[in-house]
């Protein structure tokens, strides 16, 4: 009867969970800090929201000056590599988009133009339509995974530092995107950033022939740089940095790229899941089911013994007496 309860507590915890991936949930990260809904794997401290667990939804980020720390867990979304929607970033504004097919999902948002100094670190973002959008100033993202996407990062505002992440299996890891026609995102920090597998590294709108007079964007500190999977070049005296750039285009190099993986994707705390806890209480249970049997059956057994015991003395005591009863009959 035990076993059949613990069965059915798996199978329903299992279906709850199920329930709850089934459709993508909004987490909202209000004006004053608070979180909404309440009751979500999101601790928050100050202006330091932490994640507990892997949380299965998109993040709107309404407040600004604020920390989003993974701890190694996992943001993810319902992109399982099949389009619903036929328009794709980076592919021209001429393509037929679906009306009736549900938005594109972003793993991490920002709410508006005033949303600045947002950093996020120490997340696994996998499965969104976009990764994370950064379209406003001065934000960071530092030591993040993020992994089979269709967009990885879409990158439209200035100022803005992405550095050790792991980025890996998107169609484009990076795309710059542009807030007004022909204003490709400036002063940018990319550096040490491991770009594996992806279908593009690195793309943009570029709309109209290459800006000359704008800046080249140097994907490294002078330095350091980045690392590419598709890197052909050597490094003839061993100090880590290839001998020749890495070569995107006109106006974007990696002048220091580098022939090993920077950044590798970030691990969360152990944690135990259900299963595991339910298989712990049931060897538990048994154990000790075990043990109360065996005692029970010895403590039976020693009470027979003395039993035995008393009834061989009374009888011996018996017999004594039977024996003087004898003797002084004689």
């Amino acid at each position: 009867m035990l076993v059949i309860t613990l069965m059915l507590l798996f199978i329903t915890s299992n279906m709850e969970l199920i329930d709850a991936e089934s459709t993508l949930q909004r987490i909202y990260i209000l004006s004053d800090g608070k979180i909404d809904p309440a009751i979500v794997p999101i601790q928050r401290n100050g202006d330091v929201y932490t994640f507990i667990d892997n949380v299965y939804a998109q993040i709107i980020v309404q407040k600004d000056n604020i920390i989003i720390d993974g701890a190694g867990y996992s943001l993810q979304g319902n992109y399982n590599g099949t389009r619903i929607d036929s328009w794709v970033v980076g592919e021209g504004p001429y393509q037929e988009s679906n009306e009736t097919a549900p938005p594109w999902t972003i793993g991490i948002d920002l709410a508006n133009e005033n949303m600045h100094n947002l950093t996020v670190r120490n997340l696994n973002i996998k499965n969104f339509y976009i990764g994370i959008y950064l379209w406003t100033l001065n934000n960071s993202i530092d030591s993040c995974a993020v992994i089979d996407n269709i967009v990885g990062i879409l990158l439209s505002g200035d100022s803005n530092t992405i550095t050790g992440n792991y980025i890996a299996n998107n169609e484009n890891g990076i795309f710059f995107g542009v807030n007004q026609p022909g204003d490709d995102p400036l002063n940018i920090v990319l550096i040490h950033n491991s770009f594996v597998d992806n279908d593009v590294h690195f793309s943009g709108c570029f709309c109209e022939d290459f800006n000359t007079t704008e800046p080249v964007h140097t994907w490294d500190d002078g330095k350091e740089g980045n690392f590419w999977s598709d890197y052909t070049g050597v490094d003839l005296n061993g100090d880590g940095i290839g001998d020749s750039p890495y070569v995107i285009d006109v106006q974007n190099k990696d002048r220091f790229p580098l022939m090993q993986v920077f950044s590798p994707p970030p691990t969360s705390h152990l944690r135990i899941s259900i299963e595991l806890l339910i298989l712990a209480f049931v060897i538990t249970l048994t154990i000790t089911a075990v043990i109360a049997t065996v005692y029970k059956k010895k403590y039976k057994n020693a009470q027979e013994e003395k039993i035995i015991g008393y009834r061989l003395a009374n009888l011996n005591f018996m017999k004594k007496n039977e024996n003087l009863k004898n003797v002084f009959a004689i």
